[in-house]
């Protein structure tokens, strides 16, 4: 895959030459596989953060902030934001750094199960029509599995990059944030 096709897919062709230069060390194969699994990772993580801020659109527009299930989809937005962003933060950091298990990550399938919640909630709410939004939530949120794994396999100063390049692009936003 050349770096020009995966910065046109998301990341940019300046942290991508730095994280092949970086790997030098790393056999073609393997920058390729480490290059792959970051920008599937990046283009998983923005699908989510897309679907979950539309969602929160939805419900700005459709109900009144004075409305009981305002609060409360809020309240699952915000709990689903947590688990998104511990995962991140844990996925940044080496796990066996962190003494604290209460710090240490969440398992990919607990975020999936938040959003999933917060998709779920809000569907119910809004009350779409038949054929809006009737989706498998478990299956449309991807957490990928290994992402810590696939990132620690870079050098420091390209981790460091793609790690600011994740925040940017796929952290969610709070709901105040949102229009």
């Amino acid at each position: 895959m050349s770096i020009k096709r995966l910065a046109a897919s998301g990341l940019s062709a300046i942290v991508l030459v730095g994280i092949c230069s970086l790997l030098s060390g790393c056999t073609s194969a393997e920058e390729t596989e480490v290059i792959s699994g970051l920008q599937t990772a990046l283009s998983d993580l923005q699908a989510n953060r897309s679907l979950t801020e539309q969602f929160v659109r939805d419900i700005k527009t459709n109900l009144d902030p004075s409305d009981p299930n305002y609060a409360q989809l809020m309240d699952s937005y915000e709990d689903a934001r947590n688990a998104y962003d511990h995962y991140l933060d844990s996925t940044e950091n080496d796990e066996k750094a962190i003494p604290s298990r209460s710090l240490r990550g969440l398992d990919p399938v607990d975020v999936r199960n938040a959003t999933a919640d917060f998709l779920a909630d809000a569907t119910s709410v809004l009350k779409p029509t038949v054929n809006t939004r009737r989706i498998p939530f478990q299956r449309a949120v991807v957490i990928p599995d290994n992402l810590q794994a696939t990132l620690h396999k870079l050098p420091k100063k390209a981790r460091e990059k793609i790690i600011n390049q994740f925040d940017r692009q796929v952290r969610w936003r709070s709901w105040s944030q949102l229009n």
